[in-house]
Parts: structure tokens; C-alpha cells; sequence
């Protein structure tokens, strides 16, 4: 049996899920979450992330830069952490590289890691080096969040609004634009991507249900509030936040940004449910409410172009 057979890369995730037996009465939330969830102090808990970048699967030299590749791998660790509600602090960094691989690509890679370190104030504190036919960088990252704004996916509550950031799918275009030999602002978007953790911080403040940041795109992030919080969802097409840029890019290789918005992914954008009394405060923010949470019953919806269907997943590396 393959991976493909038991539901790809989130069918896997869950067959480890059920497999992986805790011991620790310390573990808050585990697998299923963009981070753990630890127990700290009486007033805020340990969060705990990892994500990798492997060459030719998530970037090509030919595209990118050691610095970009750098700055990537903290940004999406950062995401998870933002996703949660919390702070970043602690890095460990792990490199597998080529025997043949020039000492000055590990420079400009760490030069990287050390500029968006800096931004967010994280320390890189260890790591490990090994070799490999190709080059992946693997990071785990250590942050910290006040019980308070704990966000987690499986908060959502029926009559919540949904809501995402930004803009969704300009990091899809960017990297068809990439594939297609064209040109397109969404390229830069895709190259440098950036987390929302001030935007993530100030929506705590706020007050939100749950929260779950698109790496896989705004459809599989949904559907993953959805499933971990027991409920269903309507999603309305026209409403996920797109902007002109990506619109135009997508244009070029005629094709629509809504459908990389929704299977995408990689935008680090936010997608999170809300009560509707915060909707006043919420709209002097940078996101838009994009459906409602329902029933389970109800299954989770997508309405486009006056249709309703069922909100299929997104981005799977197994696919």
C-alpha cells in the first residue's frame, strides 16, 4: 500500500497520529496543530514547531538564492509559531548538503537564517550537519504564548465567521510564473515569502476561535479547523482576499487565482474563525471574512459562481 492509497500527505499524518503513543502529562496539544503545545509557567506555555526545505522540492538553485533559501526556512517556522497565537525565540538548524557544495553557499544561507533572525528575534542556538544528494534544511523552532491568546485549530465554533489574511495564492503564481518563464510580481511573493506574526499577535488581542496559518492553501486550511473542531464550513469563492497583482499574474498562463488561492499554498497568510461581534474590529485589519462556520452535517462548502460543491483539499506532497 502507498501513501497516495491511505489519503496522501494528511491521510499519513493522521495514521502516525494514531500510532504515536504520549507519556508526558506536560503535552497541552500535539500532533494536528501548526505547533505543539507545552506546558511552561502558570502563565504561558511552550511552543514547539519544526519544518524543512528540500531541494527540487521546494526550491531549485535555479531560482533561488542561498540568502532567499535562508530566510524561507525561519519564515515558514515563524508561521507556525504565529499561527499559535505566540512569540518565536529558539532555533536549532539542521543542514544536509552535497560533498561537493561550496562553503560560500552555506555563508550566504546563514546570512539568511541570521537576517530574518534578527527581524523576529530569534536565537539560533545549535544544529546539526550531514551529507546528502541533495540539500534540505530542516529547522525546529521553540516559542513561547500566554495562555490567553492560545490559538489552536480545534476552537471553532458554529456561527463563527471565517476569515483569511492578506493575500492568498501569490506564492503559487509566483511559482508557476517561475515554471513558465515569465515574469510577475507574484515571483518575488513566492521567492521571499513573509509571515503575518504581527497581524497574528494583534487578532489574539482581538479575540479569535481558532487559527490555522496556509501552507497548503486557504482550502485544506479550513478543512483542517474544520475536522479538528467537530464542525462544517461555507466558503464563498468571490470573497478570499486576491490582490490585482495576482490576478494579472495568473492571467499570463490563463488561469484563475481563485484556484490557487484555494489549492495552492505557501502564502503564510492566516485563516481563522471569529465570533460575529468581533467582525467591527477585526475589518481594520488586513484580512476578510470569507464564510461562516455550520453544523458538521452540513460538511464543509465551497460557493463559486452561484454553485455550491464540496471544498476539496489542497497542496499534498503525495498527491
Amino acid at each position: 500500500m502507498k501513501i497516495k492509497d491511505i489519503g496522501g500527505e494528511f491521510g499519513l499524518i493522521e495514521r502516525i497520529r494514531k500510532k504515536v503513543k504520549t507519556h508526558s502529562k506536560e503535552m497541552i496539544a500535539g500532533i494536528g496543530d501548526d505547533a505543539a503545545v507545552l506546558k511552561h509557567d502558570k502563565n504561558s506555555y511552550l511552543l514547539f514547531t519544526t519544518d524543512m526545505l528540500v531541494e527540487n522540492a521546494h526550491f531549485s538553485l535555479k531560482h533561488w538564492t542561498p540568502e532567499q533559501i535562508g530566510m524561507k526556512a525561519i519564515e515558514q517556522n515563524v508561521s507556525d509559531i504565529a499561527a499559535m497565537g505566540g512569540l518565536p525565540k529558539f532555533a536549532v538548524v539542521s543542514l544536509a548538503l552535497p560533498d561537493n557544495i561550496d562553503v560560500e553557499f552555506v555563508d550566504k544561507l546563514y546570512n539568511g537564517l541570521n537576517k530574518k533572525s534578527k527581524k523576529y528575534k530569534i536565537d539560533i542556538v545549535g544544529g546539526n550537519i550531514t551529507h546528502s544528494k541533495e540539500i534540505v534544511v530542516s529547522i525546529a523552532l521553540i516559542g513561547f504564548v500566554e495562555k490567553k491568546y492560545l490559538a489552536l485549530r480545534s476552537g471553532a465554533k458554529i456561527n463563527d465567521l471565517v476569515f483569511c489574511s492578506g493575500d492568498a495564492g501569490k506564492s503559487a503564481v509566483g511559482l508557476e510564473l517561475l515554471r513558465n518563464n515569465l515574469k510577475g510580481k507574484s515571483i518575488k511573493k513566492h521567492l521571499e515569502p513573509k509571515s503575518r506574526l504581527d497581524l497574528a499577535r494583534k487578532l489574539m488581542k482581538i479575540g479569535v476561535n481558532s487559527m490555522i496559518d496556509v501552507s497548503d492553501g486557504v482550502a485544506s486550511e479550513v478543512k483542517h479547523i474544520c475536522k479538528e473542531s467537530n464542525v462544517g464550513a461555507v466558503i464563498y469563492a468571490s470573497s478570499i482576499p486576491i490582490s490585482k497583482d495576482t490576478v494579472i499574474d495568473a492571467r499570463k498562463f490563463k488561469k484563475n487565482a481563485i484556484d490557487f488561492a484555494l489549492y495552492g499554498g505557501e502564502d503564510f497568510e492566516l485563516v481563522f474563525t471569529a465570533p460575529e461581534n468581533k467582525l467591527k474590529q477585526l475589518k481594520k485589519h488586513d484580512v476578510a471574512a470569507i464564510g461562516r462556520v455550520v453544523g458538521k452535517k452540513y460538511g464543509v462548502k465551497l460557493i463559486k459562481n452561484n454553485k455550491k460543491y464540496n471544498l476539496e483539499n489542497g497542496f499534498d506532497h503525495f498527491r
